[in-house]
């Protein structure tokens, strides 16, 4: 497979994990669990197969990250979610991991204006705990309220932005970009 080849189907992959949302919150609204369950596992994949595919692809045509901006729509989508079909949810959890997050996730997202040309890494930790925030709603859906593993997956995801924000606050537009890798 050429290089061009496969930055498309990595970007088509990571769109279609940006365009899922909207049937799967149809899918919620509507509280049919087993259909979001197919939905959300099918729309997590693409998370996995667009890394594959961009890992051979050529590089991409903007400097923008569309893969990691589509992992904070499915993030924060999935908090909605979780709060639509997860009975007691927000109440329960939204201290103080909720509040923690989005000013992390708003540090980050004005990172770019701040330091024009700044590449946040993708951080092997912040990969696999992407992974283990798409195994909570199943999961909460499977077997009900995990108090222990939603605390656990709050606190090392929280943990995962933070490593993103020190890099971020801790970056040094003269220096060169050695750690700039997607």
């Amino acid at each position: 497979m050429d290089k061009e080849t496969a930055r498309t189907i990595a970007d088509s992959l990571t769109w279609a994990r940006v365009w899922s949302a909207l049937p799967i919150t149809v899918l919620a609204w509507y509280e049919l669990t087993w259909w979001v369950f197919g939905f959300y596992i099918a729309a997590a994949l693409t998370d996995l197969l667009d890394g594959m595919f961009a890992r051979r692809a050529a590089p991409p045509r903007t400097d923008t990250d569309l893969d990691g901006n589509a992992d904070v729509v499915f993030a924060i989508m999935t908090l909605v979610w979780l709060w639509m079909l997860v009975p007691g949810f927000l109440e329960k959890y939204w201290l103080p991991y909720l509040p923690i997050l989005v000013i992390i996730q708003v540090y980050l997202s004005i990172a770019p204006f701040r330091f024009p040309g700044i590449k946040v890494p993708h951080f092997q930790f912040g990969r696999v705990m992407m992974v283990a925030f798409c195994c909570m709603l199943p999961l909460l859906l499977l077997f009900g309220d995990l108090p222990w593993f939603v605390h656990g997956i709050f606190i090392l995801g929280t943990l995962s932005k933070l490593q993103l924000a020190h890099f971020v606050f801790n970056y040094d537009a003269t220096a060169p970009a050695e750690h700039d890798s997607a």
